[in-house]
C-alpha cells in the first residue's frame, strides 16, 4: 500500500510552488522501492499520492470547473460494482481517478457512499475553497491530520505528515501513554502527539472558510434484526461471503495471492472459500512457536491438508523478535505494542519469499460473528444477574462471602470473585481486570504525567463511549460494536496493514466488506450466539466446508509468547531490564520507579502473561521515545 498526503493553507497565496515542495512527504509514505509517487501542487493547495501495483485505484485527477481547480486523490482498492464500472480494459489509474472525480462533480461528496473497498481519499474543490478527507468504513487506510491557524496538513502515515516542509508543532500526548498501557494501541482520535489527530473510520472531514468539521457517513447497525429462518440466513451468509471474496479475487486477477492460515475458524474459512472459488489449491502461510501453549500449527496443518493447500510454515524465535524490533518502530511511526505484530510480519515475509504479493486475512470474523472468548465469559455472569436482586443481596452474596472467608476453600473463593465481577454493571465489567483496575494510574505514572493527563481522565472511556453509542439492543451486539471500533479499527487493522506493508505485500480483509458486515449485524444475537458456545451460527453454516477438528477446537488467539521470552531469553531479558529500569527511563520521569521494579519482580516470580504484557507495553513506549523523540533535531 502507498498513501496520500497534502497541505491546504487557509488563506490564498502562492506558498506551494513546484512539485518538489511535497517530495519529502510523498517519499515518506512508502515502505518499498516498488511504489511510485505522483504529486500535484499549486498556489495554496498541494496534494500527493504514492501507490503500488496492488492498489489499482490509487491515483490523482484534476480538472477546471468555472475557472477553479478541482482535484481528487485516492489510495487503495475498490471492489464489486464500483470496480466493474471503474476498471476497464487497459484503463490507467489516472482514468480511474478521473472517473471518481466525475462522480464527485455529479453527486458531491455523497459519491463516497457508492464506493466499496479499502481506501482513503482527498478532494479539493476550488469552487467553494473546500477540502474533504475520507476514510473507508473500517479504516483499513488511515488518515492523520494536523491543523493550526494557518494550515491543515494530512497524510496516511505520521512519518509523512512530519515531513511537511512547513512548521508543525508537536508535543507528547500523555493520554496516548495511558492508551498504550491500557490497550497496547492509541485509540481514535488520539495519536502520540497532542496536535495530530486520526480521522475515525467511516468519516468525512470538511475544511471550509478556515473551519473544520467531521461527520460520520457510515456505521454498522444492529437495530434491524432479520426475522428470516436460520436456514435462509445461512444461505445468505454464504452468498454474501462468496461475493466479498469474489469481488477481491476479481480485483486481484493476475496477481499472486495467498492466505494467512492460523488454524482458527476465520483463516480456515478464508482459505477454504478461496480454494473453491479459485478451483484449485492456494498458497497459505502459518506461524508457529516452540512454546506449545502458544502454538496452533497442528490445526493449521489440518486445515491445509483438508483444502489441499500449498502450505508453508515458519517458527518464530526470540532472535526473530529481537531483530524485528527496528522494523516495528519504523513501520508504525508511533508507539504500538501489540506483540502479535511480529509473527504477522514474519508470516507476510514468508509469503513474499514464496512469490505471493497479496495476502488474504481473516480479521473481523470474530467481531462480526461472536468468536472471542470474552463474549462467552460475559454470558457466565448472566446466571447471577438474572436472580432477583433481593436474593442476590440477602442470600447468595453474604453466604458465599462468609463461606469463602471462614473456610478458605478455593471453591468459595472463586464464587466470591464471580459474584464481585457479576455485580459490576456493563460496560465496566468488560475492563474490570484491565491494568488500571489492578494497578491504578496514580501508582504507575509520575505526578507530572498524571497532572498532564488530567484528573477527570478515564482510561477506559473509549469502551464506555462505544458501548453506549452502539446502535444495538443486546449486550452481545454492544460488545461486538466496541470490538469493531477498538480491537479492529484501532488495533488489528493497523497491525496487519503496517506489517504486510513492511514485508512488501498487500493485504485483503474479506470479512470487513461493508455489505457482509451489514448483513452480519442483522443476524439476531440469539442466533449468532444462543448460549455460551462461540460462533454457533457461523460454524453451523460452514460445517460442510471446515474440518471437524477446526469447528470443535477452543478459541486460541494469535499471540507471541513475549512474556515467556522476556523471562527466558537473555537478550530480550537484558533489553527489558534496560528499557524498563535503565537510567534513561527513570530520568525521563514518566513511570514511577518503584512500580516498574514491582512489575519486573512479579513477572519474574509469578506464572502467566499479565505482567509480561505490561512490561512489553513499557518497552515499546520507551523504545519509541528513544528512537523518535530524543533524537529529533529540535531536541
Amino acid at each position: 500500500m502507498g498513501g496520500i498526503c497534502g497541505i491546504v493553507f487557509k488563506k490564498q497565496g502562492d506558498r506551494i510552488q513546484g512539485d518538489e515542495i511535497l517530495a519529502a512527504m510523498v517519499k515518506a509514505l512508502g515502505f518499498t522501492d516498488s511504489e511510485q509517487g505522483y504529486v500535484a501542487t499549486g498556489g495554496h493547495v498541494g496534494f500527493g499520492v504514492q501507490r503500488n501495483l496492488q492498489d489499482y485505484c490509487s491515483g490523482i485527477a484534476k480538472t477546471i470547473v468555472q475557472g477553479r481547480p478541482v482535484v481528487l486523490i485516492i489510495q487503495g482498492t475498490l471492489y464489486g460494482q464500483s470496480s466493474d464500472l471503474l476498471r476497464r480494459e487497459n484503463e490507467t489509474r489516472e482514468g480511474i481517478a478521473q472517473e471518481l472525480l466525475a462522480r464527485y462533480l455529479k453527486n458531491g461528496i455523497r459519491a463516497v457512499h457508492d464506493l466499496r473497498g479499502d481506501f482513503s481519499s482527498g478532494v479539493w474543490d476550488g469552487r467553494q475553497e473546500e477540502l474533504y478527507l475520507v476514510t473507508d468504513r473500517f479504516r483499513v487506510n488511515p488518515v492523520f491530520y494536523y491543523e493550526d491557524g494557518e494550515k491543515l496538513v494530512f497524510a496516511s502515515r505520521m512519518k509523512s505528515l512530519l515531513a511537511c516542509p512547513f512548521p508543525i508543532t508537536r508535543t507528547i500526548n500523555p493520554q496516548a501513554l495511558a492508551d498504550i498501557m491500557a490497550f497496547s494501541a492509541i485509540t481514535t482520535d488520539r495519536t502520540v502527539f497532542r496536535e495530530v489527530k486520526k480521522l475515525p473510520p467511516g468519516h468525512i472531514l470538511t475544511c471550509r472558510d478556515g473551519k473544520t468539521s467531521i461527520r460520520e457517513y457510515w456505521d454498522i447497525n444492529f437495530l434491524e434484526p432479520d426475522q428470516a429462518s436460520e436456514n435462509d440466513l445461512t444461505q445468505r451468509l454464504k452468498a454474501e461471503f462468496d461475493d466479498a471474496m469474489s469481488a477481491r479475487l476479481t480485483a486481484d486477477a493476475g496477481r499472486k495471492v495467498g492466505a494467512f492460515l492460523s488454524g482458527g475458524i476465520d483463516s480456515s474459512t478464508v482459505t477454504g472459500v478461496m480454494t473453491r472459488l479459485a478451483n484449485g489449491p492456494v498458497k497459505c502461510f502459518s506461524i508457529g512457536f516452540g512454546e506449545q501453549r502458544f502454538n496452533e500449527m497442528e490445526y493449521a496443518r489440518i486445515a491445509a491438508r483438508h483444502f489441499g493447500s500449498e502450505h508453508h510454515e515458519y517458527y518464530v524465535t526470540p532472535q526473530d523478535t529481537f531483530d524485528a524490533i527496528p522494523k516495528l518502530l519504523d513501520s508504525f511511526d508511533e508507539p504500538f505494542a501489540n506483540a502479535s505484530a511480529i509473527p504477522t510480519y514474519m508470516c507476510a515475509k514468508l509469503a513474499l519469499e514464496h512469490g505471493v504479493d497479496v495476502m488474504y486475512a481473516g480479521d473481523g470474523g470474530d467481531e462480526l460473528f461472536a468468536g472471542n472468548e470474552r463474549y462467552s465469559s460475559q454470558r457466565v455472569f448472566d446466571y447471577y444477574t438474572r436472580l432477583p436482586k433481593a436474593l442476590q443481596d440477602l442470600v447468595v452474596k453474604p453466604t458465599v462471602t462468609a463461606l469463602a472467608d471462614l473456610t478458605g476453600l478455593n471453591l468459595f473463593a472463586m464464587g466470591k470473585k464471580y459474584i464481585r465481577r457479576a455485580s459490576i454493571p456493563l460496560p465496566d465489567r468488560l475492563y474490570s481486570y484491565g491494568l488500571f483496575n489492578v494497578l491504578p494510574m496514580s501508582q504507575l505514572l509520575e505526578e507530572d504525567v498524571l497532572n498532564a493527563i488530567g484528573s477527570g481522565y478515564d482510561p477506559y472511556h473509549p469502551i464506555r463511549e462505544h458501548f453506549f453509542k452502539a446502535p444495538a439492543a443486546t449486550d452481545l451486539d454492544r460488545q461486538l460494536y466496541v470490538d469493531l471500533k477498538i480491537t479492529i479499527s484501532d488495533n488489528d487493522l493497523f497491525k496487519v496493514t503496517r506489517m504486510t506493508q513492511a514485508a512488501g505485500v498487500t493485504v485483503r480483509f474479506p470479512f470487513l466488506d461493508h455489505k457482509l458486515a451489514e448483513f452480519a449485524a442483522r443476524i439476531p444475537a440469539k442466533i449468532k450466539m444462543p448460549s455460551r458456545e462461540l460462533r454457533v451460527f457461523f460454524k453451523r453454516a460452514y460445517s460442510d466446508l471446515l474440518p471437524r477438528e477446526i469447528i470443535a477446537k477452543t478459541k486460541h488467539g494469535f499471540g507471541l509468547p513475549i512474556p515467556v521470552w522476556l523471562r527466558t531469553d537473555k537478550r530480550l531479558n537484558d533489553m527489558m531490564h534496560e528499557l524498563v529500569l535503565g537510567a534513561r527511563t527513570v530520568q525521563r520521569g514518566m513511570f514511577r520507579k518503584k512500580a516498574l521494579e514491582e512489575l519486573v519482580d512479579r513477572h519474574r516470580t509469578e506464572a502467566g502473561s499479565f505482567y509480561g504484557d505490561i512490561l512489553w507495553d513499557v518497552m515499546v513506549w520507551e523504545l519509541w521515545m528513544r528512537t523518535f523523540w530524543d533524537g529529533r533535531p529540535e531536541a
